[in-house]
């Protein structure tokens, strides 16, 4: 009977060993935040900035990282901070989403594992009626590791 505890426990530790010895950092080439305004039923058009208008089922916002390396999944958390509590956050009520809110509801908290395609990772939030206009902060984490930090506006579309 020990042997076949002390076979167990071995074959743990060497497991164990095994993927701390091949676990490795992500190594960001670049990272960037975007807009996109959707024009009737088409897709929105990206493009570099810091502004997104209050254009509700019309205007997204997100972040794209470039990475190198052959990986396939990242594991990511992403806080998005709000100025104040919008009416509604996505997946608020849904006991299976994979976004936390916050007391205050001015905090999502989303941790996934998004793919990696052509080198890049990406994930864009959509403009909902209610969100509140002003600055907020976007903060990406490959694990524990600070991926991308962005600050951006909601600002009026007036």
């Amino acid at each position: 009977m020990h042997g076949a505890k002390l076979i167990r426990c071995l074959l743990a530790v060497s497991t164990f060993l095994f993927l701390i010895a091949n676990a490795h950092a992500v190594e960001i080439e670049r990272a960037e935040f975007v807009v996109g305004i959707a024009e009737g039923d088409f897709e929105p058009v990206y493009y570099r900035a810091d502004k997104v208008p209050l254009l509700p089922d019309r205007a997204c916002f997100g972040w794209r990282i470039k990475i190198s390396g052959d990986e396939k999944l990242v594991f990511t958390r992403e806080i998005l901070k709000l100025p104040e509590q919008p009416e509604y956050w996505s997946g608020e009520d849904d006991k299976y989403s994979t976004s936390q809110i916050s007391e205050d509801r001015t905090t999502a908290i989303t941790d996934e594992y998004l793919p990696v395609v052509d080198g890049w990772v990406e994930n864009y939030w959509c403009v909902s009626e209610g969100d509140p206009i002003g600055d907020c902060l976007l903060e990406v984490y490959f694990g524990d590791v600070p991926a991308g930090r962005f600050e951006f506006e909601i600002v009026s579309a007036d």
